[in-house]
């Protein structure tokens, strides 16, 4: 039996694995076609993501040493992403030539295989987090280019249970690509500089996965997704004298301009009343990189040349999303998520020494906007509800015409994920997540 999707549906993280064992239990119980579509919305435990988070790292040169606080205080490349406005106060033309961030991210869903066993993992990444360049059109217009990574998350996985010859592997790759121009205008009698951006969000998300168990099946998957999307930026700092400066940025959700997908589940059980086969393929799977709109404001202090530090708070508003929607023999199945609202704080500081050695620190939040529920065998959709911690250093050089800086970026939180229970049902388990990452960043100035 063969049945392909005609609907569409958006897709946040990793989405569209069915659990075999689940699906072997509702063939058992009599579910039929149907019952297997639903298996399907399932996912397997070698593609679990830690969904509902809206930073798992931060990015930039200075905001990256500083916890990600440069709402109030952001110049050069960095203002192109946290906040436009900063652009008009740039130190020159520039160029930033890399920022990268190398390092490993570590998962593990306690008893999430299908023989109990933990879902882990300890994956090396590259992220080309962020580069540009800046140059001021006028004394008070000041443009840039960016392209910037705020998301890349890789796993890869590969378990057995030899002695009841139970077996899984699976390989998770998402990443979320930002590019496109900032504009800042900041009048030579004026405390206020105002600023806008806009960006092509470019998402690329592949998961396979494959089983074997003694629950007498077999069972593998795969699905890659592309999405182009277009949001807007817009923002504004202002002096209040002294050295303080608040800021605030307002980002418009992500609107869908383009997406490709490709899907496949097949699934082959040995049941005691005869031999059942399930696939389910499609060339026509439609994504959607939902991000919503957010506010972000902030408070700083920079004493040139000597100090400064950073406080931001960033707001996401709770909204409901369509994990899917499909068809299956003239069918229409949707499951809708809530997704409550998130706080994430940023805090950060700075001291130079000798007014060329900068010396940064800071710590930042990544909540989830997802809660698992206590009793969970009716949600359809694994996700994880796990809130990171996240603390950053670096330190560095700078002259005239470059800097350079060298830090590191720790973020770490648990919290849960949904597993599957000995007789096939979803149950809640304890989940684990950890990064580390170094970063390199240079900059040069004309």
């Amino acid at each position: 039996m063969t049945m392909t999707t005609e609907d569409s549906f958006p897709i946040r993280d990793s989405v569209m694995f069915s659990d075999a064992r689940r699906a072997a239990s509702l063939r058992a119980s009599g579910g039929g076609v149907l019952s297997l579509a639903l298996a399907v919305a399932s996912l397997a435990p070698a593609a679990r993501a830690t969904d509902g988070r809206y930073r798992d790292f931060v990015i930039g040169e200075r905001a990256g040493g500083m916890g990600g606080a440069a709402i109030a205080v952001a110049s050069d490349v960095d203002a192109i992403f946290y906040n436009p406005s900063g652009l008009a106060h740039s130190r020159g033309d520039s160029i930033s030539l890399s920022a990268n961030l190398y390092g490993i991210q570590n998962y593990k869903t306690k008893g999430a295989l299908d023989w109990g066993a933990d879902d882990k993992s300890d994956t090396f990444v590259t992220i080309p987090g962020a580069m540009g360049g800046v140059s001021r059109l006028s004394d008070e217009w000041v443009a840039g280019f960016g392209a910037f990574t705020p998301k890349q998350e890789k796993r890869h996985l590969i378990a057995a249970d030899d002695a009841r010859r139970n077996f899984s592997n699976g390989d998770y790759n998402d990443q979320t690509l930002w590019i496109g121009p900032a504009l800042a205008w900041a009048p030579s009698d004026s405390r206020l500089s105002l600023g806008a951006g806009l960006f092509a969000v470019y998402r690329d998300c592949s998961i396979s996965q494959s089983s074997f168990s003694s629950h007498a099946y077999t069972w593998n998957g795969a699905i890659d997704i592309k999405t182009l999307g277009l949001l807007a930026s817009v923002g504004a700092q202002y002096d209040l004298g002294d050295g303080w400066s608040v800021g605030a940025t307002v980002q418009s959700p992500n609107v869908r301009v383009w997406d490709d997908g490709t899907m496949s589940v097949n699934a082959s059980f040995d049941e005691r009343d005869g031999d059942f086969d399930f696939g389910l393929y499609s060339t026509d799977v439609r994504a959607d990189n939902y991000i919503p709109w957010q506010l972000a404001v902030g408070l700083g202090r920079t004493v040139p040349g000597v100090w400064g530090f950073a406080l931001d708070a960033i707001y996401h508003p709770s909204h409901s999303v369509d994990f899917m929607r499909w068809k299956v023999d003239g069918s229409s199945l949707s499951d809708t998520i809530h997704l409550h609202s998130v706080l994430d704080v940023s805090l950060g500081g700075e001291y130079i020494v000798k007014e060329r050695y900068p010396v940064r620190a800071g710590v930042y939040t990544g909540f989830s906007s997802i809660r698992v529920p206590d009793d969970p065998e009716n949600t359809d959709f694994i996700t994880s509800d796990v809130d990171m911690y996240g603390v950053t250093f670096s330190v560095g050089r700078r002259n005239e015409r470059m800097s350079v800086n060298f830090g590191l970026d720790y973020a770490f939180g648990s919290g849960h994920d949904l597993a599957d229970g000995p007789d096939g049902r979803k149950i809640r388990t304890d989940c684990d997540r950890s990064v580390l990452l170094a970063t390199v960043s240079t900059t040069y100035y004309f």
